[in-house]
């Protein structure tokens, strides 16, 4: 799909994009590559805006889209999630008409991405109608597991190959989750070097077990806010067997992990001395700081403080741990 997009882009840039699809990682490269695109490399507040439609009207970015940048260069304006387009009911219901005369004649210096993060758009719709008619449609649907052996064959460079059992290998511990896919792909490929073999074995040592994987990106999610993308991850653990309770764990540990990097890296620690102190690796700090750079102290406490008592309702058999843990994960993306 990526490349088919850049192949587009490269032929002609459309001045309206339609993007669909729940696969994260394919929705976040498709901005990507417009917007590189259209502004080369050169982006600033000036040429380049994302507005959430759960905030803000359409006819605000629409508005946007109308003006000429300060420097008369091309725009890009990035409009999201378009739950306008779907049966969803909206809590900030859109006025459309303006977007209407839009979608049928857009402004000639700006590229328009409309994103909509769902499984399919409510085809009944007049809008919908209109926008898939005159937009340049880019689909980001999730790859079935099955298929992804070309995908990952792509990440790597023809100087490295990498035999069936490492892709099957990579496939049972990561899953179909692209982003993570990605990372675990490039994480080989710099061990490698340039030339070389990936093997099953290989891929064993250096691949991260798909439950701390997810974990982490769990994490991301509830720090981005976003309880759909959370869930989802949370369910998909649930579908390989994994156990309430010990996701609950595993995010009680990373978060006392996060609060307690932020704490001594506010008190001047070094890494190393942050590792030392917590008795973890250098690497999960590193990847722990980042994550904690994501939230603040008071955030941290209440998010521990809702686990602590989950965990005590789900040992004392208060309710159903799977639907604790949703609950729990609703409240988190309240905090703030």
């Amino acid at each position: 799909m990526l490349k088919d997009l850049e192949k587009r882009l490269k032929s002609n840039v459309a001045p309206i994009y339609l993007l669909v699809g729940t696969e994260e990682y394919l929705l976040e490269k498709a901005e990507d590559l417009i917007v590189n695109e259209v502004l080369k490399g050169e982006v600033d507040d000036f040429n380049f805006q994302t507005y959430d439609l759960k905030e803000t009207q359409v006819s605000v970015a629409l508005e946007d889209a109308q003006t000429p940048s300060f420097f008369g260069n091309n725009k890009v304006i990035i409009v999201k999630p378009c739950i306008f387009l779907t049966a969803q009911k909206e809590k900030l219901l859109q006025n459309i008409d303006s977007l209407t005369e839009y979608i049928e004649d857009p402004s000639p210096f700006t590229t328009l991405i409309f994103v909509a993060p769902f499984e399919k758009l409510d085809e009944r719709k007049k809008i919908t109608k209109l926008l898939k008619k005159h937009a340049e449609l880019v689909e980001c649907k999730p790859i079935e597991i099955d298929n992804l052996t070309d995908w990952i064959k792509q990440h790597f460079p023809p100087t490295i190959t990498i035999t069936e059992d490492a892709i099957q290998k990579i496939k049972d511990l990561v899953g179909s989750n692209l982003s993570i896919l990605n990372s675990e792909c490039e994480k080989l490929a710099l061990y490698i070097g340039e030339s070389g073999e990936i093997t099953a074995e290989l891929v064993e040592k250096m691949v991260a077990k798909s439950i701390e994987q997810n974990v982490f990106s769990l994490v991301e999610k509830i720090a981005a806010r976003n309880t759909t993308e959370a869930l989802t991850i949370f369910r998909e653990l649930l579908a390989v067997g994994e156990e309430p309770i010990k996701i609950l764990a595993l995010l009680a540990s990373q978060f006392r992990l996060i609060y307690g990097i932020k704490n001594l890296s506010s008190n001047g620690y070094s890494n190393n001395q942050i590792a030392s102190s917590l008795s973890v690796s250098p690497g999960r700090i590193f990847y722990g700081q980042k994550q904690a750079n994501l939230f603040e102290d008071k955030e941290l406490k209440h998010i521990i403080q809702l686990i602590a008592e989950t965990d005590y309702a789900m040992k004392t058999g208060q309710a159903d741990k799977i639907l604790l843990t949703e609950l729990l994960m609703l409240k988190m993306n309240c905090i703030g």
